[in-house]
This record gives structure tokens, sequence and C-alpha cells, in this order.
């Protein structure tokens, strides 16, 4: 891949799974997505060429729910019924409160950009329980010092 066109908040759980413990990513054969061939050449290539996108992105286009835009439903989140609306709504927040711009950034780069400002990601999830965001900070942590320090 030379350039990797990606959802900011996909970026962010990307480092969170890293974080988890997770070192090599496998298919989703039920969703048929392409999160696993993303997340391996991020993190066999660090310095790859990231293009954000609030709208569909090298991991969703493969995916059964995605028709032009994604089509799953959102049950766990108040006052979301669509996870296309609220992925657009994270992803928005996530460019406007890290002063993304439209443009590339290494893998590092974004990650470096997003670790330096970390105590930003409460302002992301809010619609989200305070322990479970608490949990995605504490594994981004964990996944941003690993890739960063690789």
């Amino acid at each position: 891949m030379n350039e990797i066109l990606i959802k900011p908040h996909h970026f962010i759980d990307i480092i969170k799974l890293y974080g988890s413990g997770i070192e090599k990513f496998v298919p989703d054969e039920k969703m048929g997505h392409d999160f696993y061939k993303v997340v391996n050449e991020m993190i066999s290539n660090p310095t790859v060429c990231l293009k954000l996108t609030i709208y569909g992105d090298d991991i969703c286009k493969p995916c059964q729910k995605y028709q032009n835009k994604c089509i799953d439903d959102l049950t766990h989140i108040h006052g979301y019924t669509s996870k296309e609306t609220y992925n657009m709504t994270l992803d928005k927040r996530i460019i406007d409160i890290y002063h993304l711009k439209d443009e590339t950034y290494t893998a590092v780069q974004l990650c470096s950009i997003i670790f330096e400002n970390k105590e930003n990601i409460f302002k992301v999830w809010i619609e989200e329980e305070n322990n479970v965001t608490e949990k995605r900070y504490a594994l981004f942590m964990k996944g941003a010092n690993k890739f960063l320090n690789k």
C-alpha cells in the first residue's frame, strides 16, 4: 500500500488494540473488512502514509455492511442509531480537537500528534461510559508507547 485512506477513529482503535497485546491481526471472515490488512501494514511499516477521511476508508470499503456508506445499526450509544452517523461525528471531533489538516501523515506522525494530546481522547468519546473511555485511553497509551518506540 502506497497510502492508506483511514478514518481517524480507526487509527486510534488500531493503536488501542496494538496496546492490548495483539501483534498480528487476522481477517474478519464474517464481516469481510480489511482492518487486519491496514493494521498489519501500519505495524510493519510505521512510515506508511495515511490520508484522513470521515467517509469510507480502506478498512470499511470491503465490509459487508458498507454500501457507499456504513449501513450497520448502532444500539449502544444514546442518541445514535446509525454507525455511519456516529463514526462521522467521532472523526469530525478528532480532526477538530487534534487540529488535523486535510493532508497525509505518516502513521508515526499521526500517533505522535494524538499521543502528545492524549487527554483529548476523553473529549472525543463523550457518549461512552467513562470507564470505557478510561480503558480506551490506557490501551491507546500502551499501544502508542509500543508503536512510537519500535
